[in-house]
Formats: C-alpha cells, structure tokens, sequence
C-alpha cells in the first residue's frame, strides 16, 4: 500500500510538470520566431528596397569628346651619334672603334653636353664572312664594331654644330633627330582648355538640335595623343653624316595635344 501510494504521488507531480514544459517551450518558439523570423522580414524588406540613381530615372544625357592642341617650338633634341668600325682582326677593331668612341664622346662634352645625357644606346660585334659564289663562308674575313650613343641636346640652336663636332671627331653614323618639348605642362594646360571648351561646344549644338538645353557635366576623362615632333634622319656611314651635319637643321615645331570625352545633362 505505501508504494502504490508513492506511485500515484510520483505520477500526480508528472503530471503536473507537462503543462509547464509545454509552456515553456511554446514561450522559446516564440520568442525564436520574433527574433529570426522577424528580423529575416526585416532583412527581407531592406534587400528588395531598390536603389534609384539619377540615371535609373531617365535623365537624358548627352557624351561628346574634345580636341584641344597647341603649337611650341621644341626645346629638347635627341639623336644617335655612334661609330662603325671594320677591320680585319677584332683586336684592330676594337682598338680603333674604342678610339673613336673616345674621341666622339670628348667632343659632345666640349661642346656642353652633360655627361648624363650621353648614353650607349647600341653595341655589337659581327664576325664578317665572305659568301660570295666559290667562296668559303666558314673563312673569317673581318670583325664589325657598332657603337651607338643616344644623345640629348638642351640647347637646339647648337644641333648643328654639335653634329658637325661629332662627325670631325670620328662619328661616321648619325640619324634619329628629333626634337620635343622637355617640360609639357604649360602647354597641356592651353590644349586641355580646348579641349573642354570644344567638347562643350559639340554639346551644345546638338542640345539645340534636339530642342533642349545642355545642362551640368555629369562625367569628365581625359586621354594624351602622342607628340608630333620632327624627326630628321642624317644618314650612315662616314661620307653621308659628314656631309649632311654642316648643314643647318631647323626644329620646326611640336604639337602638344588633349583629348577629353564629356558627358552633360539634357534639360
């Protein structure tokens, strides 16, 4: 009798704890649906929000591009100056082409070229070989020494005595004059204003053509073309430079220009 009494009493407190689990995890889902299922409403909502941009409403528009150059004498010339050399031994060849290299190196100096402004730009040694018919191309006839020496110029108006210098001096190859401005940027200002007021006159024109005015910019960039600068070639080989660099070589002018693609509202 005690123990089937402290069954039933076992069996009453049970009973009496399931209505509260119940309860309690009813109250956690809940609460578990308020916070992750709402918040993922939440999110849900803020993500399918669209995002609206000025062009996104139709606002008509209108991209030109725009030219702008300007004309300056050059101020900075560059040019090749080197020796060629053949002889019949390479210890011969390279003994007189060092000489002369020497020689025409010592001159531009004299003449006031820094020695930071004379580079070696090319170097070779060429065996020469005879194949002609009946001859035997295996038999060594000569040596060739190139020396190439890249030279900038500060002064232009000395180009022609400089050239001449150096071909008295033992130069025998000189080409590749070309003439540039060093320093563009006073020069690329005027042409970028230019090219700006260019690109808003070509926007105008076709806003008035369209039967609307041109409005703020909306968009700006800006491209470089390349330099246009006179490039004279003097010729190779010992007769041809020496003739050529007596005579007076004149710069002419170099064209610095900008491109700009502009973009403007229609109103």
């Amino acid at each position: 009798m005690p123990q089937e009494r402290q069954r039933g009493m076992r069996a009453v407190r049970t009973a009496g704890r399931v209505p509260a689990i119940a309860a309690t995890l009813a109250l956690a889902g809940l609460l578990a649906t308020s916070a992750f299922g709402g918040g993922a409403a939440v999110a849900q909502e803020e993500i399918a929000t669209p995002v609206v941009s000025g062009m996104a409403l139709g606002v008509a528009t209108v991209s030109v591009s725009g030219h702008g150059s300007v004309n300056v004498p050059p101020d900075t010339a560059s040019v090749n100056i080197g020796v060629d050399v053949i002889k019949p031994t390479l210890g011969e060849a390279q003994e007189v082409a060092t000489a002369q290299a020497t020689a025409v190196i010592e001159a531009l100096e004299a003449a006031g070229i820094a020695a930071e402004d004379i580079q070696t730009e090319y170097f070779s040694v060429n065996i020469l070989r005879d194949y002609s018919e009946n001859a035997d191309p295996t038999q060594i006839t000569g040596f060739e020494i190139i020396n190439q020496l890249r030279v900038t110029v500060r002064d232009t108006d000395q180009i022609g005595e400089l050239l001449d210098a150096a071909v008295n001096a033992g130069a025998n190859s000189i080409y590749g004059v070309t003439f540039y401005v060093d320093d563009q940027t006073e020069a690329a200002s005027e042409a970028r204003v230019e090219a700006v007021a260019d690109a808003r006159t070509k926007a105008e024109e076709l806003a008035s053509a369209a039967g609307m005015t041109l409005g703020p910019v909306v968009a700006i960039s800006e491209g470089t073309t390349p330099l246009v600068s006179p490039v004279y070639d003097m010729g190779r080989g010992g007769g041809m430079a020496a003739a050529e660099a007596a005579v007076p070589v004149e710069p002419g002018s170099t064209t610095v220009a900008v491109d700009v693609t502009m973009t403007f509202e229609l109103q």
